[in-house]
């Protein structure tokens, strides 16, 4: 009985292994689409305005949204240059027995921009390299 036991284990183990090695590998090509580079995306975070702020303790409590302060951007400032990166968030909260609620509010999705500020640090870069270069050729004179 031990080794029917043993033998069956193996056997759903063995199973298992089968099934993750059947697993794909998509590669970015077939994945995305319309692929480009971000254009002026120094030009496009100047535009943006960084606050700072707290979410108002005596409105909303029944969202629990975080305490102290925050940073972000008012959803506002990204709607020229940004807009994919604003989306509008679901939150239920109890109303009563058995009942519930459901509040929307505008969200930023900061990590949405990063590849915006990856690409501005490397335009300054290539900004920052090609006055140094000038400069050097400067001193030569």
């Amino acid at each position: 009985m031990n080794s029917l036991i043993k033998g069956s284990l193996l056997g759903t183990v063995l199973t298992i292994c089968a099934f993750t090695v059947q697993a794909q590998k998509i590669s970015d090509q077939d994945l995305k689409v319309n692929v480009a580079e971000i254009s002026n995306p120094v030009s496009q975070l100047k535009a943006l305005e960084p606050i700072s702020f707290n979410y108002n303790p005596d409105q909303q409590k029944h969202l629990k949204l975080p305490s102290g302060s925050q940073f972000g951007f008012a959803t506002t400032s990204l709607s020229a240059n940004f807009q994919s990166v604003v989306v509008e968030t679901s939150k239920q909260y109890p109303a009563g027995k058995n009942q519930f609620k459901t509040a929307k509010y505008d969200e930023v999705k900061m990590e949405s921009l990063i590849p915006v500020l990856v690409a501005a640090i490397n335009e300054q870069q290539a900004q920052i390299d090609a006055l140094k270069n000038e400069i050097e050729a400067l001193k030569k004179k």
